[in-house]
């Protein structure tokens, strides 16, 4: 009789080492967490309490688990500027900080049969703004509704507070000659720029997207051009461009900038081209 009691007695001793029955007991689940009240979890183990070690990889890192789950655009910052706005204001501002000169600080948009450049503009920078945040961007718009009055110092400044990496100025043409058509990228250039190291990178960047959007849209490229006149590039203290998608004087181009397909084209072809520079300047 001693005997079997002190072998019970081992039994239970041995069980209460190992951890056997006890309702508090944990193991690691597949997803790496914590799993609780093993005995009964039906995928854990069997209706006997049954457990099953988790598949072990050693290899594996915090590293590489976070290269995994990084988004190609992340920590970037990226400014969209659709161009004009509805607005009753009418006032005057310089035209970079190193002249007096001045220009009109509200200028109305492009106009063809299906659309207005501002909603034109907004549509198009909506669309990529959703593209490149599911890719990490953090994304920053100067304006967000067609009435807007937002003058192209302030358009410049919210990108230099932002302290944008790159600020996509987005519009569309017009012309007296309406069978004019295709897509170009403006850039800055010239004396009257208040921060000339922009000028570079600029020009990189504009080269680099215009190509996607012309591979993207099946738009003709009409290249890029400098600007030394313009504002909003003159006060930018970070990389700017500017995109003309098209001329709504032409009436086929109108027509096609109207179709929301071809507009997320064109959101597609700036996406995939910030992708390309980012993989550049990073």
């Amino acid at each position: 009789m001693a005997l079997k009691q002190l072998i019970a007695g081992s039994l239970v001793l041995v069980c209460i080492l190992c951890g056997c029955g006890s309702e508090n007991s944990s193991v690691k689940g597949y997803d790496g967490g914590s799993t609780s009240n093993v005995a009964g979890s039906a995928d854990i183990g069997s209706a006997a309490g049954e457990q099953i070690d988790p598949p072990l990889d050693e290899s594996i890192t915090d590293a590489d688990q976070q290269a995994a789950t990084e988004q190609p655009l992340s920590g970037l910052v990226i400014c969209l500027d659709p161009g004009h706005g509805v607005t009753s204001a009418n006032r005057q501002e310089q035209v970079s900080p190193l002249s007096s000169e001045t220009k009109p600080a509200y200028v109305s948009g492009a106009a063809g049969n299906s659309q207005t450049e501002e909603e034109l503009n907004l549509a198009v920078a909506q669309l990529t703004r959703t593209e490149l945040e599911s890719l990490g961007a953090q994304v920053v718009l100067t304006r967000e509704t067609q009435e807007a009055t937002v003058s192209n110092i302030e358009r410049a400044q919210i990108a230099n507070n932002a302290q944008a990496d790159l600020c996509i100025r987005i519009h569309a043409d017009g012309a007296d000659d309406p069978s004019v058509s295709g897509m170009s990228m403006q850039v800055p250039a010239g004396s009257l720029l208040g921060t000339p190291e922009i000028e570079v990178p600029s020009a990189q960047a504009a080269e680099i997207i215009l190509r996607a959007l012309t591979e993207q849209t099946g738009a003709r490229s009409r290249g890029l051009v400098q600007r030394s006149d313009l504002t909003g590039f003159n006060w930018s203290e970070v990389p700017c461009i500017l995109l003309e998608m098209g001329f709504l004087s032409n009436a086929e181009e109108d027509a096609k900038l109207a179709e929301q397909e071809y507009r997320q084209q064109i959101a597609s072809g700036i996406v995939e081209g910030v992708c390309r520079w980012a993989e550049l300047v990073r």
